[in-house]
């Protein structure tokens, strides 16, 4: 009997891992994308989100008309992530993947940028039903001293502190490898002269991976 009760309980985990999984695969971003709250995307209609996936799976370089007067589409479209234009010209871009998070449940990544007028990026976390979670248990953002070489020492810091007041960064995560990468766009918004300084001194780019619980820097 205790074998028998061993034997069904181990079929039963892997019935559960099957279907987790299952339930992940079956989560389409271009759905995720069509069923966000109006609050999510708030000048992109579900009916135009509609058409703008239309538009894409069907090869069709139009763009769809957004409630602010300008032209929205699909950039990118696979079975493990859609990539947004919501404003034409590289204005913004939003990325939604969904991934697996813990033993059975999945989350949302969003990755949104926007030109000001350097690319700057961020991240946040929802859940399959769009109720928001807080970031902070999944990704802690980097501080300055993490976009700085590792030989800096503390009087090049501070003076380096005064020429890059902060460190923008266009995000990116790529679904494949689940990577995060931060790129750092300092060279199109400070003044030329501080970036020639400051520019052997800071990180290109930073990485972080989804471990299926959080985000973890890769060293």
């Amino acid at each position: 009997m205790r074998l028998k009760n061993h034997i069904r309980l181990f079929f039963l985990s892997v019935i559960a891992v099957i279907s987790a999984t299952t339930v992940m695969a079956q989560v389409s971003p271009a759905k995720i994308f069509i069923d966000a709250p109006q609050s999510r995307f708030p000048f992109l209609s579900k009916m135009k989100r509609m058409d703008m996936v239309d538009y894409f799976n069907g090869g069709v370089s139009r763009a769809s008309d957004n409630l602010l007067g300008g032209k929205s589409r699909v950039l990118k479209l696979t079975p493990d992530q859609i990539m947004v234009e919501l404003v034409e010209g590289g204005v913004s871009t939003t990325s939604l993947t969904p991934v697996a998070y813990g033993k059975n449940d999945s989350l949302i990544i969003v990755v949104s940028n926007v030109a000001t007028p350097a690319p700057d990026g961020m991240i946040s976390f929802y859940r399959p039903d769009w109720k928001a979670v807080d970031t902070k248990r999944f990704f802690v953002e980097p501080t300055f001293d993490d976009w700085l070489q590792k030989n800096v020492d503390r009087s090049l810091r501070n003076e380096l502190r005064d020429l890059v007041p902060f460190v923008m960064a266009e995000y990116s995560f790529d679904p494949d490898t689940k990577t995060l990468t931060l790129k750092q766009t300092a060279d199109q918004y400070l003044p030329k002269a501080d970036y020639d300084k400051a520019k052997n001194h800071l990180v290109g780019e930073l990485k972080y991976r989804w471990n299926g619980k959080k985000m973890v820097k890769v060293k």
